[in-house]
């Protein structure tokens, strides 16, 4: 029994914490979400906000990932996930605050490209430094991170809607009608008025303490005490450009990532962006009025739950290259699906779908990529993968908000899904007869 211990703890030297880590990827989930479904009322309420501002804010949040994700890799190779994931999660917590003090558009949009920055780098960090774990519970590591984002996700619209509209929840409270309180969380019972602005700042300050105190949990208690057999050491600079040269001549790095992340990029913009918009023709937004928009929140958050434990179950089985084909065009036509969608329900089900395959899709990468490089590339591989993946959304959400502009009168939301769709569906061909000539699963030299 105590040889048993003895080696279950050699097992587990120097690897993550999952109770600790788990929980601030929760908490991170959270607060992104929780964002999300207030910003688009938050603006609607403001005075000289243009329809269009919102996109124009999620197109320079996601600009920063051209360059911003790559950097945390190397910086996660110099100095460690860690430290990394950390400082990035302080600084997210200067963005809410920034939101209560600043409302110029101008100013807004500086704010959202900091928070972009340091989205980037926290989510490449925590993805990389989640995989120090031993390989037989790695599938359990990224399975939970995935279910994680899901209960973030699901929590998130209603603990907003209770406090934007805290007042009338309140009142519900006290006269003892609890289903009264649960039927207008989840949107049956509708709104008496518009969220005052005092709500909306409470919400934003909580963040920022939740933004502050997940950044210490992860500094002080995110890894267990040693160095993992696994996991290689900090690198010295002229290891880290050996390690990307080395990564930058392997074709399979180059498909998965054109494919997975260059071309899936832009469906993942489409979502980001134009949703809201979607929501908006659809008639689950009116003004600052919430007419369905936190229910399609809570469909989408409960669909990334099975997406999380669909995750656990491929991850650390080196699935073959036909498994990132099939991901790949599921994607497209789920999200091209969102455009054809002209009911509330359509629109309830495209959203569904799309957003358990983007679960899949978020780990694929990430995870799936590095599973097929070797370990030493791991933090590399993600940095430079996820780069990608913000390139090909910053490059699609600057021309549609060029040419398919939401100020426009002819704008129609439908468009920048169906050619994010067309061009996923074309990445998925790419791929296949790629992977027909150069499998993408061979053996991994270390």
């Amino acid at each position: 029994m105590t040889n048993l211990k003895s080696e279950t703890h050699s097992l587990l030297t120097g690897t993550v914490r999952l109770r600790v880590t788990i929980a601030v990827s929760f908490l991170s989930f959270f607060y992104s979400a929780i964002l999300d479904y207030m910003l688009p009322l938050y603006f609607s309420i403001g005075a000289g906000f243009s329809k269009g501002l919102w996109s124009s804010l999620v197109v320079w949040q996601f600009a920063p990932w051209c360059f911003t994700p790559i950097l945390a890799g190397l910086l996660a190779r110099r100095y460690g996930e860690k430290q990394v994931w950390a400082v990035a999660l302080m600084a997210q917590a200067l963005v809410p605050v920034a939101l209560c003090l600043f409302h110029k558009p101008w100013v807004l949009m500086l704010v959202s490209f900091c928070g972009g920055i340091s989205g980037a780098l926290m989510w490449v960090s925590a993805i990389s430094l989640l995989q120090v774990v031993p390989l037989e519970r790695k599938g359990y590591a990224n399975g939970l991170v995935m279910v994680s984002l899901g209960a973030g996700s699901l929590l998130a619209p209603l603990v907003g809607r209770a406090i934007l509209w805290r007042e009338q929840v309140f009142l519900l409270a006290n006269g003892n009608d609890w289903s009264g309180v649960a039927a207008f969380l989840v949107n049956l019972t509708r709104p008496e008025h518009n969220p005052t602005g005092h709500n909306f700042t409470l919400i934003l300050y909580g963040l920022a303490i939740i933004k502050l105190i997940s950044a210490i949990a992860i500094w002080a208690y995110a890894l267990r005490p040693g160095h993992f057999s696994g996991d290689p050491s900090q690198a010295s600079p002229s290891s880290i450009l050996t390690d990307l040269r080395l990564l930058l001549s392997n074709p399979r790095f180059w498909a998965l990532t054109i494919a997975l992340c260059l071309i899936g990029g832009p469906m993942f913009q489409a979502n980001n962006q134009y949703l809201r918009y979607r929501a908006e023709d659809i008639g689950l937004i009116s003004g600052a009025q919430d007419r369905g928009w936190s229910t399609l929140q809570l469909v989408r958050a409960l669909m990334l739950l099975p997406g999380g434990i669909a995750v656990g179950f491929f991850a650390g089985r080196r699935a073959a290259g036909i498994f990132a084909v099939v991901l790949l065009g599921c994607f497209a036509i789920t999200c091209g699906s969102m455009g054809w969608a002209s009911t509330v329900g359509m629109l309830f089900l495209s959203s569904a779908c799309f957003e358990m395959v983007r679960q899949l899709v978020r780990w694929a990468q990430t995870g799936y990529l590095s599973e097929h490089m070797p370990a030493r590339l791991r933090s590399c591989a993600i940095g430079c993968s996820v780069t990608c993946s913000g390139l090909g959304a910053t490059i699609f959400g600057f021309l549609t908000n060029l040419y398919m502009n939401p100020s426009d009168p002819s704008f129609n939301s439908a468009g920048p899904f169906w050619l994010a769709a067309g061009i996923g569906l074309i990445g998925a061909i790419g791929l296949y007869f790629f992977n027909r000539n150069y499998p993408i699963r061979e053996t991994i030299k270390p």
